[in-house]
């Protein structure tokens, strides 16, 4: 449960008082600087003209960073592997994974957000149980972002500008690594965590709100909260270190080794940013200068 309401979290976000998203990374003989911006899946691209200092970053940068590169997310053959991975073996859709009485709750819940599309959960079954939760937790983040246009969101419009202006694009981690983190954990632990997530659908949207909205207003401590405090129990910083700070390990060095060679602009989710063993950190204490951008 603490690993799947975690997963959740990140996906929104494909966070001293740090009301910025944008920040600069200098010094440790870096020649030119770099820049980290923090994202969230769900925000429009408007938000681009709010965040202090992005023109500087986009004119100054050589090259963008996403967690994955776009065109490898956005092509055909990457949807199409993505869809393989989200369906469920036929031993294992969710009226199997179910009983009776779990599914009714889940059918419930589903169509609370999506029966006025005219969309059934029986012509979902097919899908793992993380397929249905993100599209469950994108549902919920609407109720903050209610003008979500998927063709035009945040984390793709940065680098969209960004190669305008003749800049490449690069990723963190590949599509197959992104992959295994949403689809390929164990379906029990799926259906565990999307059953108790229905149960629970006010707590789950209430998150889901106040991550849009600390988001909106640019406060990376209120997100690092609201990740933290959704993630509980006695096995919280495991989940929290797998799903998060593991992989905040994992890039820090790929950054170390692209920053000297050219100036980077980084575009990773917000709740990657904050914290003690959040990016920014792990950078200054390799020896950068980290700061927000005025």
């Amino acid at each position: 449960m603490k690993r799947f309401s975690l997963i959740l979290a990140l996906c929104l976000l494909a966070v001293a008082a740090q009301a910025q998203l944008l920040w600069k990374v200098s010094g440790n003989g870096l020649a030119r600087p770099s820049y980290i911006m923090g994202t969230h899946h769900m925000a429009p691209a408007s938000m681009i003209d709010e965040i202090a200092g992005m023109d500087i970053a986009l004119e100054g940068c050589d090259i963008v960073v996403g967690e994955i590169e776009k065109d490898s997310l956005m092509g055909q053959e990457a949807q199409m592997r993505m869809a393989q991975h989200m369906m469920a073996p036929a031993d294992s859709t969710l009226d199997k994974l179910f009983t009776p009485e779990e599914y009714a709750i889940v059918e419930q819940v589903f169509d609370k957000y999506f029966g006025a599309m005219g969309v059934k959960l029986s012509q979902m079954k097919m899908l793992k149980p993380n397929a249905i939760s993100t599209q469950l937790q994108a549902m919920q983040a609407l109720k903050y972002f209610p003008n979500f246009d998927a063709n035009n969101l945040i984390d793709v419009a940065v680098q969209e500008r960004a190669n305008a202006l003749g800049k490449p694009s690069a990723g963190l981690e590949t599509l197959q690594e992104q992959i295994d983190l949403l689809f390929n954990t164990p379906l029990t632990e799926q259906a565990e965590g999307l059953l108790e997530a229905c149960k629970q659908d006010d707590k789950f949207l209430e998150q889901s709100v106040a991550l849009s909205e600390a988001y909106a207003t640019q406060n990376l401590d209120r997100i690092l909260t609201v990740i933290t405090e959704s993630t509980e129990g006695e096995d919280k910083e495991e989940a929290l270190d797998a799903l998060l700070y593991e992989r905040n390990r994992a890039w820090v060095p790929k950054l170390v080794e692209m920053m000297p060679e050219r100036a980077c602009l980084v575009c990773v989710g917000a709740g990657h940013l904050p914290g003690p063993q959040g990016v920014l950190q792990l950078l200054r204490d390799r020896g950068y200068t980290v700061e927000p951008m005025q």
